[in-house]
C-alpha cells in the first residue's frame, strides 16, 4: 500500500507519535467484520479483538491474515460469551469488588475463551484485553495472569501484550475505567513481564457525531506522547522482501532502501487508541449501532488521514511491542 504521508514532512520530523488503533469487537457481527477488513485494507487500523463465541468466516480469517492484522481475545463476561458468569457490568463490578467471584471459575472461562480463539485462529492470541475493560477487575486480572503464564510464558517473559487503560486524557469516564483496578492491572503485568500499551484513549460516551469525532481524534492524537528516532507513517501492506533485504527479483544486493524509514526503536511503549466502527448493515441491532456507523465514517474519512499526517502520528501493531524488545 502507497504511504500517503507526505514525504517532506516524514523527512523533517524525527519524533512521531507511535499510535496503536485497534477495534474491539471482531466478530460481534459481520459489520463489525467488514469495518475491520476495510479500514486495514485502507492503512488504517492494525489489531483488532475478537470476542469468542462471535461469528467470524474462514475467509474473513484469511483476509484479516493477509493484511497483518494483530488479533487478540477480548475477554467478555458481559457481552456474548455464555457461561455462568454472564450478566451486566454492574453485577460484576459488584461481585469481583466483594470478592465474591470463585477465581476457579473465572479460570475455565479464561481458558474456554482462550482453547475457542485457538480453535478459530489457530495460534495464540497477540494481546488480551476485556470487553468493558473487565480484565483489570479483582479476581479475574489475578486468574487471567495466571492462565496466561501457564499457557504461554517461556520462562522470560510472557510473549502475549495486554491493555492497560492508563488515561490519555483527562476526562471522568476514562478515570472511571482506569479506577476500576487499572493501576493493580498495569502493576501485575509489570511484575508478570507482560508487554503493554503506554496511554489509553478512545474513551466517550458514544453519543459523538462527525465533527464531535473529528475533535475527539484531535485532542488523542495532541496527548499522544512522541517516541525520538521514530518517522511518521501508515500501515502498509506486506510485501515480499528477501531476509537479507534484496530484491531478487531484480537480482540486486540493494539493500531495502524502502523499509528504512519504516524501522522502529527498541523498547518501543505505544499509546492505545480503541474503537468501535461497523460499516451501516440493517441485518443486525447493537446498544451503540449508530455510534459504530459514525465512527466508520470517520475513521475512513480523509480528513481523518489528514489528522493522522498532521500529527505526524506512526501506526504501529501489538507486535511490534514484542518484536522490538
Amino acid at each position: 500500500m502507497k504511504n500517503t504521508f507526505n514525504n517532506e514532512k516524514a523527512q523533517s520530523s524525527n519524533g512521531a507519535r507511535a499510535i496503536i488503533i485497534n477495534v474491539d469487537d471482531l466478530g460481534l457481527s459481520s459489520a463489525v467484520n467488514e469495518a475491520v477488513i476495510k479500514l486495514a485494507e485502507h492503512g488504517r487500523i492494525g489489531a483488532s479483538s475478537y470476542m469468542t463465541g462471535g461469528q467470524i468466516t474462514a475467509a474473513e480469517i484469511r483476509t484479516l491474515a493477509d493484511l497483518n492484522v494483530d488479533i487478540g481475545l477480548h475477554f467478555d463476561l458481559t457481552g456474548i460469551f455464555p457461561s455462568d458468569l454472564q450478566g451486566s457490568l454492574r453485577s460484576l463490578v459488584i461481585t469481583s469488588y466483594l470478592r465474591r467471584l470463585d477465581s476457579s471459575q473465572v479460570t475455565d472461562i479464561i481458558n474456554r475463551q482462550l482453547d475457542g480463539f485457538e480453535d478459530i485462529f489457530g495460534h495464540a492470541p497477540v494481546f488480551i484485553d476485556g470487553h468493558q475493560h473487565i480484565h483489570q477487575f479483582p479476581i479475574i486480572r489475578q486468574s487471567l495472569v495466571k492462565a496466561l503464564n501457564a499457557r504461554y510464558a517461556d520462562g522470560s517473559k510472557n510473549p502475549i501484550c495486554a491493555r492497560v487503560t492508563l488515561p490519555l486524557v483527562n476526562d471522568l469516564k476514562s478515570w472511571i475505567i482506569y479506577s476500576l483496578g487499572g493501576r493493580a492491572w498495569r502493576k501485575l503485568c509489570v511484575e508478570n513481564s507482560i508487554a503493554t500499551n503506554h496511554y489509553f484513549g478512545g474513551v466517550y460516551g458514544f453519543d459523538a457525531n462527525f465533527q464531535k469525532l473529528a475533535a475527539l481524534w484531535e485532542s488523542w492524537l495532541t496527548n499522544a506522547p512522541r517516541t525520538n528516532h521514530l518517522l511518521p507513517a501508515m500501515h502498509s501492506l506486506p510485501i515480499d522482501i528477501e531476509s537479507l533485504g534484496t530484491y531478487a527479483q531484480y537480482g540486486s544486493t540493494t539493500p531495502a532502501i524502502h523499509s528504512v524509514p519504516n524501522a522502529l526503536p527498541s523498547n518501543l511503549s505505544p499509546t492505545l487508541i480503541m474503537c468501535h466502527p461497523a460499516v451501516p448493515a440493517a441485518n443486525w441491532q447493537d446498544d451503540i449501532k449508530a455510534a459504530r456507523e459514525r465512527e466508520f465514517e470517520w475513521l475512513m474519512s480523509r480528513q481523518f488521514e489528514q489528522l493522522l499526517q498532521e500529527y505526524e502520528v506512526r501506526l504501529v501493531r501489538w507486535s511490534d511491542i514484542t518484536n522490538n524488545k
